[in-house]
Parts: structure tokens; C-alpha cells; sequence
């Protein structure tokens, strides 16, 4: 079979694609990949990630699977002008519509395409995006070594990574670091923000200042490091509409105990191997950092729940999964 991939902009990450293409390849050769502005009249099965098809995929009725990244059209309208949304739309609602299956990374984004766009669900797939490459393998004692000097991260610390904006809860944590008794640090990973400066002046209030370190640009290599350097990795997003699984597979694989906001995408991917909280707990947040920081036990059990987690995204398990979708086509 010869399978056509988009190569959209918008689709994830630039090398989406062809990291997609070179994992198929490697566990399901059996089959031709074609890429991007390669895509010719001749494929077998078409898998998007624009809001239309290819015209020369309708006209011949090419079986075709399309990937939905994100819902921003849907959730956020107050970034399109009225005509570009209804646009979108329009050509989303087409697309989808026409196409033999639909990928989206959550059970709740699953409902609100068959809700509000009127798609059959019994077509609708979830599954977590191939966006996460795995690691080579695990950084050595002298790279994670040269990591922390680099970035001057302390001896313990909680991670936290994405765009540092309210509807993450860093505030959270840092307020629950500042009635820990645990005296680890805090690492921030993101962009700097306007939110960022306020909580810079709110870990200076709190006399924490000197635990917290933020670092607004990232070598992605180092990320893997980063991971196996940490000691909790917190992730409390607002709710579903607002979480990513990337960041909840990143430490996953890296073994990483996490605490999380209770929400379902955040369930979906980590199941029982993280603690979920209610970042608006108090209470809540500061217990389930301080048992992750200094409970060995819970520890070790939630890192061999990681462990086996992990496999379910695993790049041969997300290939599996893709080709059980292609050829139900």
C-alpha cells in the first residue's frame, strides 16, 4: 500500500512527519510512505493534518484518515475574525466528514468533534500523537552532569515545563514549595511571560526566590537530561480543553513521579501512575508534593507504574495502532 502524509504547518512540530514516516517505515516496511509535496495521484490511503483534503484525493475518493492536533477553532473564536472561523469551519466540518477515520489525542476532544461538528463518533479514534520522540537512550552520568552546570539547576527539584501562564497553576506550586518542609527547588521551563515576572515578584514575596530557577530558553537536547535530573514533575493545567499528554509521556518514559491536575486527559495518559490534585486545593497540591519529594516507597511504585505505562506509547505501539486504522480503511 502507498500512504500518503501531510506535511501542514500547523501540524505539531516541523519534522512531525518525517519521524512519523521513519517509524512506519521501520514497523510496517511492507508499505510505501509519501511525503508532503511528494503526494501524488497515485496513493493508496491519504492521512492529513490540514483542514481540507487534496483535491486530487476527493476527486479519486482515496481513502484518507485525518489527524485533529488541536481544537482551537472550536474552543478559542476570539483569536479568528468571524470570517476566517467560519472558514475553518467549514472546511474542518468537509474534511472530517469525508474522511474514513478521525484521530484526536483525547476522549473529551473525541465528544466535542461529534458534538459540534456533527461527526459520526463511531469513526472518531483517540490516541496520543506521535509528537514525543523517544530518547536514543538515556543521557550518561557525565551528560546530565553538564546539563545541571549549565543550566545551575540544584541537587532536588520539582519540574515544571510549558507556557507559564495562569491557567497552568505554577502559583500553586509555588505556594505549596514555600510551606514545604522539603528544601527543594523549583525549575520553570517555558517562554518568558508576563506571568512569569509576576511570579518572579510572588516567589520574592514568599522568601523562595532563591529556590526557583527559570529557563526561558530550552536546548530541546538537553530535555531528556532535564527529565532524568528532576525529582517530581508537576503539570496542573485548568482543565481537559487546556492539557497536553506530550509533557505526561515525556516523564513517563523517564520514570519521573509526577503530580497532576485531576482531569481527564491528564488521566487518559498517566492512569494510575501519577497523584492528581485540585490545583485550587491547597492543601492538596502541598501533600501530594511533599509525599512525591520524600516517600521512597510511593516512589518506587509509581515509577514501575510509569514503567509499564510507557509502553503504551511507545513507537511501536503507536505504528500498530496507526496501521490497525489504515487498513480498516
Amino acid at each position: 500500500m502507498k500512504i500518503g502524509l501531510d506535511t501542514a504547518p500547523a501540524a505539531l512540530r516541523g519534522t512531525y512527519f518525517q519521524h512519523l514516516a521513519s517509524v512506519l517505515a521501520r514497523y510496517a516496511p511492507e508499505h510505501e510512505y509519501i511525503i508532503g509535496a511528494e503526494v501524488n495521484d497515485d496513493v493508496d490511503l491519504y492521512h492529513g493534518f490540514r483542514s481540507s483534503l487534496p483535491l486530487s484525493v476527493h476527486l479519486r475518493r482515496v481513502p484518507s484518515v485525518m489527524t485533529v492536533p488541536n481544537l482551537n477553532f472550536l474552543r478559542y473564536p476570539h483569536l479568528y475574525t468571524f470570517a476566517e472561523r467560519l472558514f475553518v469551519l467549514t472546511l474542518y466540518r468537509r474534511a472530517l466528514r469525508r474522511a474514513g477515520r478521525v484521530i484526536t489525542v483525547s476522549a473529551p476532544a473525541r465528544e466535542e468533534l461529534s458534538e459540534r461538528l456533527n461527526i459520526d463518533p463511531s469513526k472518531i479514534e483517540v490516541m496520543v500523537p506521535l509528537a514525543v520522540p523517544a530518547p536514543r537512550g538515556n543521557p550518561s552520568q557525565a551528560e546530565l552532569e553538564h546539563v545541571r552546570r549549565k543550566y545551575a539547576l540544584p541537587e532536588h527539584f520539582i519540574l515544571m515545563i510549558g507556557t507559564v501562564e495562569p491557567r497552568h497553576n505554577h502559583q500553586a506550586v509555588f505556594a505549596a514549595l514555600a510551606d514545604a518542609a522539603s528544601p527543594a527547588g523549583m525549575v520553570v521551563c517555558g517562554r518568558r511571560t508576563a506571568w512569569s515576572d509576576y511570579l518572579l515578584g510572588y516567589a520574592r514575596a514568599r522568601r523562595i526566590a532563591a529556590r526557583v530557577d527559570f529557563i526561558y530558553e530550552l536546548t530541546p537536547s538537553d530535555l531528556p537530561a532535564l527529565f532524568r535530573l528532576a525529582r517530581v514533575f508537576a503539570y496542573l493545567p485548568d482543565a481537559d480543553a487546556e492539557a497536553s499528554v506530550v509533557p505526561v509521556v515525556e516523564a513517563l518514559r523517564a520514570g519521573l513521579p509526577m503530580v497532576l491536575s485531576d482531569t481527564q486527559v491528564n488521566r487518559e495518559a498517566a492512569g494510575e501512575a501519577a497523584a492528581y490534585v485540585r490545583p485550587e486545593a491547597r492543601g492538596e497540591v502541598l501533600a501530594a508534593l511533599e509525599n512525591a519529594l520524600e516517600d521512597v516507597s510511593w516512589r518506587r511504585t509509581m515509577q514501575e507504574r510509569e514503567r509499564r505505562r510507557a509502553e503504551l506509547f511507545s513507537e511501536y505501539a503507536v505504528a500498530e495502532r496507526l496501521m490497525q486504522i489504515y487498513t480498516s480503511l
